[in-house]
């Protein structure tokens, strides 16, 4: 079972600096790839449930960062991504719990719960693949990197992976680094 015993207290020393980092803190950053195809991902599922009281999509996903990726994805490709909006959720519910995983204070379930995202990107994938409305969304995510985005994603489970097994904390940044005994005995 996870608790909040897996967080470094805010005083302790960075873990950046013992190079053990495993995923970063977003906050720090400018968002990578995978964490802006989630955020627009996040803006997608927002327009479908709420589209009778928003009938401008461009709005809605230019608020979910539509605009910061080259290329900018299409009303074709946009369409084509809805397309596969019950896979698309499952993208979203395998980000929430790592994201639940990852918070201070972590459901006492919120191991249990862990899903892996690369796994569900890949299922998304499928989804697209066998639907020939989405062959703009597929030739988009191409343009963008989506083995780029697969790359990360399979990172941010192994880090999680990790932390569920008790060799990395999440640090006080909201970093997920290796535990610096694991690091000496070659595991990570």
């Amino acid at each position: 079972m996870l608790t909040a015993s897996h967080t470094v207290p805010a005083g302790a020393p960075s873990l950046r600096r013992a190079g053990g980092l495993l995923w970063p803190c977003l906050e720090d950053a400018k968002p990578d790839l995978l964490t802006r195809l989630l955020t627009f991902f996040r803006g997608c599922d927002d327009y479908v449930q709420n589209s009778p009281w928003r009938r401008d999509m461009s709005e809605t996903l230019r608020l979910h960062g539509r605009h910061e990726f080259r290329p900018m994805p299409s009303q074709a490709a946009v369409v084509g991504l809805l397309t596969a909006w019950a896979e698309l959720r499952k993208v979203l519910l395998a980000d929430d719990a790592f994201l639940a995983l990852v918070q201070p204070n972590a459901p006492e379930d919120a191991a249990d719960q862990f899903q892996s995202l690369k796994a569900a990107l890949m299922w998304f994938r499928v989804g697209l693949d066998r639907d020939v409305r989405t062959v703009e969304a597929r030739n988009w995510l191409d343009a963008i990197g989506w083995q780029d985005v697969l790359a990360l994603a399979e990172k941010r489970d192994q880090a999680a992976e990790r932390l569920i097994a008790g060799r990395a904390v999440v640090g006080a940044e909201g970093d997920i680094a290796a535990l610096p005994a694991v690091q000496r005995e070659g595991a990570v």
